[in-house]
C-alpha cells in the first residue's frame, strides 16, 4: 500500500541539494515544484501531478506561492553557548571610539548588581583606529565590578583592575606558556590586555554559567539560528574553558530529552577531555535525533586578527613575530592519535600556513595508523595555507571547515600583514575546491554573524563593500573584488552549507539534502538565488520559513506579505 503524505507542499521551486542533481539554469530541467512529507521525513519530491498521487484523506496541502525551498542550512562551526550568552552580555561590536566602548560598558553597570562580573565583548580595535583597549579605559567607569571583555575572535581579552586582582595577575605574574600578559613598557604593570593562554587564569575565576542561564542562552541561540534558515549546527564548545563545553553539552542533552531543542546540534568538547568523551560514547552511544556528540576540538595557533596565527615567515607589520602556537604540540599530536583510535572525530583549529602544515603532517600520520577507516578529519578555518597545501589536503581527504564571512573582517589588511604572496593563499576556497577538498561552511558565531546568506554571498562574490556600506548590499560596481580566482560557484557554496557540512559531522545519511527518507529539515527563501546576480543575493532574498523534522519551526512575520501557509481547498 502506498504511503500517504502528512503534508504536501505545492507551487514551490525545490533545490534538493542531492549530489546527482543538475545545477539550475544552463539548459538543465526545471526544478521540482512539489514535495510530500510523512512522519517528519521527506516522502517524495517531484512534479505536482506525481506528488498529488500521495494525497490521503488526512493530508494537509500548503502552497509555497512560488518560493524557493532548499535543505536547511547547516552551520559547520559555531560556539552555541557563547553566542547565546553574548546576546545577554555587553555587545561592543561596531563601537567606533574609546568613548563609545566605555559608555556601553558603563551602561551595563546600572543593571548589574555591585560586585558581579560584567562580561561580553566582540570588540575590534580596527573599528576605532587600531589602539588596543586597556584597564585604564575601564577602571574609572567600572569601580565596583570585575570586567572582562573579549575581542571578536575570542583570542584576546581586556580586563579591568578589579578583575586582574581577582585572578591574581600583577606585575610579578610571569607570562604563561603560549600566552602573553601585555605590560606597560615603563612600569611593567599589566595593561589589562591578555592574549591566548594568559586569559585562562582570569576565566578560571569567572563563575560557571548557571544552569538557568545556559538553558536560556542555548534556547535563544537556537531560535536565532532558525530565523536565519539554519536547522543544524556543529557546536565547537568553549574556546578557552573546557568545563563550559560540558555545561553546554549537558544542558543540550536535557533540552533534547525534554523535546525543547529547536535545532539539530552536533556537539564537541575539548580534545584534552577525549578520555571522558570516549567514555560517554562507550556508555551512551553518540546521541541521536536532535543531539549528537563524539567530536573533540583543539587549537594549533591563535588568530589572524590578533596577529597570533602561526606562519612560516614573519608578519610584515611585526617582523619579529611569526605568531604562536597555543598548545603543547607534542601533547596535541598524541591526543589526536589516541582520540581517533578511541573512535572520536578531531576538529582542530589552524589559521596560519605553518599551523595548517603541522596539522596535515599530524593527520597524515593518523590516516596511516587507521587504514580503511572513514575518519573525516577536520581542519577548522584553514584560512592561510602554504603552496601545495590544498592539493595535499585533497589527497588526504581532510575536511576544510571554512567561514567566508571572516573575509569581510580580514581582507582589508591581509596584504599589509602578510605581503602579496601570502595574500594570494588566504581564504583560498577556489584552490581547495579545485583540489577536491571537502568543504564545510559555517559562521564561527559569535566571532562572526550567524547568517548563511552572508557567508554564501562572501564566498561567491569575494566582494569587499566600500566603507559604510553594509555587507551584501554593494552594487556590482561598488567596492572591490578580492582574489576573484578564489570564488566558489553558488551551487558549490550552497552544498558546502548543506549536504557537505552535514557530511562533516557524519550526519549526511539523515540530513543535508531533500531526498526521500531523510529528515524533512528545509529552508524556505523568498526568491530563487540562482536567478539573481550574486552581488544582490542578500538584498533580494530573505528566509521566510524554517522547518525541522517536518514541523514549521519559524516563519517570518512580514505585514507586507500575505502568510504563505494558507491551506488549499
Amino acid at each position: 500500500m502506498t504511503a500517504r503524505a502528512d503534508w504536501i507542499i505545492l507551487d514551490a521551486c525545490i533545490w534538493t541539494g542531492a549530489p546527482r542533481d543538475p545545477v539550475p539554469g544552463g539548459g538543465a530541467p526545471p526544478l521540482p515544484d512539489a514535495m510530500a512529507l510523512r512522519g517528519g521525513r521527506v516522502l517524495a519530491v517531484g512534479t505536482r501531478d506525481d506528488i498529488m498521487n500521495l494525497q490521503g484523506p488526512e493530508t494537509a496541502l500548503i502552497s509555497a506561492e512560488g518560493r524557493f525551498i532548499l535543505p536547511g542550512f547547516v552551520d559547520a562551526h559555531t560556539h552555541l553557548l557563547a553566542g547565546g550568552l553574548q546576546l545577554f552580555r555587553v555587545d561592543l561590536r561596531g563601537a567606533t571610539s574609546r568613548q563609545e566602548f566605555t559608555q556601553r560598558v558603563a551602561d551595563r553597570t546600572r543593571v548589574t548588581p555591585r560586585g558581579e562580573w560584567i562580561l561580553g565583548g566582540d570588540w575590534n580595535q580596527a573599528d576605532w583606529g587600531g589602539e588596543f583597549p586597556s584597564r585604564q579605559w575601564l577602571d574609572e567607569r567600572t569601580p565596583d565590578h570585575p570586567v572582562f571583555l573579549q575581542r571578536m575572535d575570542l583570542h584576546i581579552g581586556v580586563a579591568n583592575t578589579r578583575a586582574l586582582e581577582r585572578a591574581g595577575i600583577d606585575r610579578n605574574t610571569p607570562d604563561p606558556a603560549n600566552g602573553t600578559i601585555d605590560r606597560d613598557p615603563e612600569t611593567g604593570e599589566p595593561t589589562g590586555l591578555l592574549r591566548e593562554a594568559a586569559m585562562r587564569p582570569l576565566l578560571g575565576v569567572v563563575p560557571d554559567v548557571r544552569p538557568e542561564d545556559a538553558r536560556a542562552a542555548l534556547r535563544t541561540a537556537s531560535y536565532s539560528a532558525l530565523t536565519r534558515g539554519i536547522t543544524q549546527v556543529h557546536d565547537m564548545g568553549a574556546v578557552h574553558e573546557p568545563r563550559e563545553s560540558w555545561i553546554s553539552l549537558d544542558m543540550l542533552e536535557t533540552l533534547a530529552m525534554e523535546g525543547r531543542l529547536p535545532i539539530r546540534v552536533s556537539a564537541a568538547v575539548a580534545m584534552a577531555d577525549w578520555r571522558r568523551a570516549a567514555e560517554r560514547v562507550a556508555l551512551r552511544g553518540r546521541g541521536g535525533g536532535r543531539l549528537h556528540w563524539g567530536r573533540v576540538k583543539a587549537f594549533v595557533d591563535g588568530s589572524f586578527g590578533s596577529s597570533t596565527a602561526w606562519f612560516h615567515d614573519p608578519y610584515t607589520h611585526l617582523p619579529h613575530s611569526r605568531g604562536t602556537v597555543v598548545t603543547d604540540l607534542d601533547e596535541l599530536r598524541q591526543n589526536t592519535a589516541e582520540a581517533v583510535a578511541a573512535g572520536l572525530q578531531p576538529a582542530i583549529h589552524a589559521i596560519g600556513d605553518r599551523a595548517n602544515d603541522w596539522l596535515l603532517d599530524t593527520y597524515e600520520a593518523v590516516i596511516r595508523a587507521n587504514p580503511g577507516r572513514d575518519l573525516r578529519l577536520r581542519a577548522e578555518h584553514a584560512q592561510h595555507i602554504s603552496s601545495g597545501a590544498a592539493q595535499r589536503m585533497g589527497e588526504l581527504g581532510v575536511v576544510a571547515s571554512i567561514q567566508p564571512a571572516h573575509i569581510l573582517d580580514d581582507a582589508p589588511f591581509i596584504r599589509e600583514r602578510l605581503g602579496e604572496d601570502r595574500e594570494g593563499r588566504s581564504y583560498a576556497f577556489g584552490d581547495l575546491d579545485r583540489a577536491g577538498v571537502p568543504l564545510a561552511m559555517g559562521s564561527d558565531w559569535p566571532v562572526s554573524g550567524l547568517d548563511p546568506l552572508t557567508a554564501i554571498w562572501s564566498a561567491v562574490t569575494r566582494r569587499i563593500p566600500p566603507d559604510g556600506t553594509p555587507a551584501c548590499v554593494a552594487d556590482e560596481g561598488e567596492g572591490g573584488v578580492w582574489q576573484s580566482h578564489q570564488r566558489l560557484t553558488l551551487d558549490r557554496a550552497l552544498r558546502a552549507h548543506t549536504l557537505d557540512a552535514a557530511r562533516a559531522a557524519f550526519l549526511d545519511r539523515e540530513t543535508g539534502s531533500l531526498e526521500p527518507g531523510k529528515r524533512a529539515d528545509f529552508t524556505v527563501l523568498s526568491g530563487d538565488p540562482f536567478s539573481l546576480s550574486p552581488a544582490r543575493l542578500c538584498e533580494e532574498v530573505a528566509v521566510d520559513a524554517t522547518w525541522v523534522g517536518g514541523v514549521r519551526a519559524w516563519r517570518r512575520e512580514d505585514p507586507a506579505q500575505a502568510p504563505w501557509a494558507g491551506v488549499e481547498s
